[in-house]
């Protein structure tokens, strides 16, 4: 199926799913129902939930995508100049969340800044040679996995990432990821959100500059949102995580004020 004809239907087969799966009907109520009072109601948040759903599958698997093109035009880059400036300096960490389209690291790409994730990093005695990426915007093959069941192979991940961020690289991290242990977590309406403790090591260790991104869709426009840098790392480890929390835990309560249909990662998984 063409592009934006798979991704049109697939948006419908999320809102099916949620009519023949009465748990995930359920979830994505509860959702609703959590939400600040907005001038939408409640099953018609629901129902653009579940439909987000679908089209953020689509999006995430490549539904219909032949051409980079069709990727790269749609999207718009905000705040650029932060993730310019900030990489003429030297290494970059940027920090996103499940929430919102899939594929941040790789709409970057599309917009010409070679980003990495973690696991798609291979450095050898300080050769960075995982930063890029093909014609396509698609990752480099991966090697090992953060969420591997293996300590050992997961701190050999951040190693790696650690070296390459020291290097001058872009590495793009999802702060409520599986990288680290729990580290403090944002209170939002919709509930917690754990924060991991692997990019808080990587920045302290490396000292690069940390952006955080957000991502929503408006549209066939995916908007990529880069953030002013977190500040340094602060002497005291509990009162930079504090400092951090405080931080993120506003920029995260606002997007899912404004764009809480496209949140469906909070409540499960692709």
């Amino acid at each position: 199926m063409p592009w934006p004809v798979g991704e049109d239907l697939l948006a419908l087969v999320g809102v099916a799913q949620g009519i023949v799966r009465p748990r995930r009907l359920q979830q994505a109520l509860q959702w609703a129902s959590a939400q600040p009072a907005a001038t939408r109601g409640r099953w018609r948040l629901t129902l653009e939930l579940l439909a987000y759903h679908g089209r953020f599958f689509a999006q995430e698997t490549l539904v219909g995508v032949r051409r980079p093109e069709t990727l790269r035009h749609r999207v718009t880059l905000v705040g650029e100049t932060h993730l310019a400036q900030a990489s003429e300096r030297g290494g970059v960490l940027i920090l996103g969340f499940h929430v919102g389209p899939p594929g941040s690291a790789r709409a970057l790409r599309l917009m010409g800044y070679p980003v990495a994730r973690p696991e798609e990093v291979a450095v050898s005695d300080g050769t960075r040679s995982g930063a890029g990426a093909g014609a396509d915007g698609r990752a480099p093959r991966t090697t090992l996995l953060l969420d591997e069941e293996s300590p050992g192979d997961r701190a050999l991940v951040l190693t790696r990432a650690r070296r390459y961020l020291a290097a001058g690289g872009l590495l793009y991290i999802t702060a409520d990821g599986p990288a680290g242990s729990e580290a403090f977590r944002l209170a939002v309406p919709s509930g917690p959100i754990v924060v991991r403790s692997g990019w808080l090591a990587l920045r302290r260790h490396t000292g690069v500059a940390t952006l955080p991104l957000l991502a929503h869709q408006q549209g066939r426009q995916r908007i990529v949102t880069m953030y002013p840098a977190l500040p340094p790392p602060a002497r005291d480890p509990g009162e930079d995580r504090r400092i951090c929390r405080d931080i993120l835990t506003s920029l995260l309560g606002e997007y899912l004020e404004r764009f809480p249909e496209q949140c469906r990662s909070t409540l499960w998984s692709s």
